[in-house]
This record gives structure tokens, C-alpha cells and sequence, in this order.
């Protein structure tokens, strides 16, 4: 089942190392805002412009990763594998369990993806049909609500997690660990 490129189908090998490295990056990208630059906007800037700031650096790093993505016109991912598996006729039990799983409805996919990955996943886990690199105005209003979702739900977690760690942990910290994250 082999995503077939403009000029060649993509060897297995090819395909693992694409996936490899794509989601390599992904993670170490998301990861690294999520947990570094998200929650040091906060410390930094407090709680409104902070996140302000916050907002704006993912509308950046969601359009620059989905510009990228749709450029390459790779699934570098595998989104564009699950999309084919929840739209294709299932054939077995188990095809036929994930694809009952996968077409639970727009809304539940919606939800699941803003709070557990960001907008640019959801998009483009929403877009109708699998290789879809054009973006619809539907996938727009997508991507808005998701950008909003997905950073009003991060944003609490983040606030909560500092909050948290001031109250409960900042008695027990060295001053000199303190001045370095911002907090004394």
C-alpha cells in the first residue's frame, strides 16, 4: 500500500526513512515549543502577553510546518496512510475495527487532535481525501478553530502547571535554580 510521489512510487525503504525522520522532527519540533518556549513566554511575559506570544509563534510554526508539508507533497507523517485505511472498503476484523474507530465523525476528530496535537495534524488529518495538498476553505476554517482550541487548552495546561510549581514546589527549589527559570 504504497503512496504513490509525482515521479515514483516510493520504495519501503524510502518510505520508513521519510516517516523516520519526519516524525523525528515533528517531535523534537513540538516538543520543544510545547514544553521550552511555551511555558518560558509565560514565565517571561505573565500570563496575557505571554500567551499572546505564544499563540503567535504556533499560527507561525503551524503554517511554516503545513506550508513544508503540502511543498514536499510527502507524507512524511503517515497521515496521509490512516486516511487511506478510514477511506478505503475495510476487508477484515481488524480493518474494519480502526476504520469504525477513524470515521467516529468530524467532531471527534476535531476535538481529540486540537487537544492532543496541533493544528497543522488536524488540518491535515481532516482534509478530504488522502494525498490532498490544496488547501479548501473548509480546511481553513479547520486550521482557525483548531489554532484556537488547540492553544486556549495548551495555555491552561501551561498556567496550571506553573502555578502548580509556585505554590508546591518553588519552597523546596534553590534561589539559584529560581533566578535561572524567572521565578524569584
Amino acid at each position: 500500500m504504497a503512496l504513490k510521489s509525482v515521479d515514483q512510487p516510493i520504495r519501503w525503504l524510502q518510505r520508513i526513512g521519510i516517516l523516520v525522520l519526519g516524525l523525528t522532527a515533528n517531535t523534537v519540533m513540538v516538543y520543544g515549543y510545547d514544553y521550552i518556549v511555551y511555558p518560558y513566554l509565560f514565565v517571561k511575559f505573565g500570563l496575557l502577553l505571554g500567551w499572546s506570544y505564544a499563540v503567535l509563534g504556533s499560527i507561525v510554526l503551524c503554517l511554516g510546518t503545513l506550508w513544508f508539508y503540502d511543498i514536499t507533497k510527502q507524507d512524511w507523517l503517515g497521515i496521509e496512510t490512516i486516511k487511506l485505511i478510514r477511506d478505503e472498503p475495510a476487508t477484515g476484523r481488524t480493518r474494519s475495527f480502526f476504520q469504525n474507530l477513524a470515521n467516529r465523525g468530524d467532531a471527534v476528530a476535531f476535538f481529540f487532535l486540537s487537544f492532543k496535537y496541533d493544528s497543522f495534524i488536524t488540518v491535515v488529518y481532516m482534509r478530504r481525501g488522502s494525498g490532498n495538498h490544496i488547501m479548501s476553505t473548509r480546511d481553513w476554517k479547520v486550521f482557525w478553530a483548531s489554532m484556537i482550541v488547540s492553544n486556549v487548552w495548551w495555555g491552561m495546561v501551561v498556567f496550571g502547571a506553573i502555578e502548580i510549581f509556585k505554590k508546591w514546589l518553588v519552597p523546596f527549589t534553590p534561589d539559584s535554580l529560581l533566578n535561572w527559570l524567572g521565578l524569584a
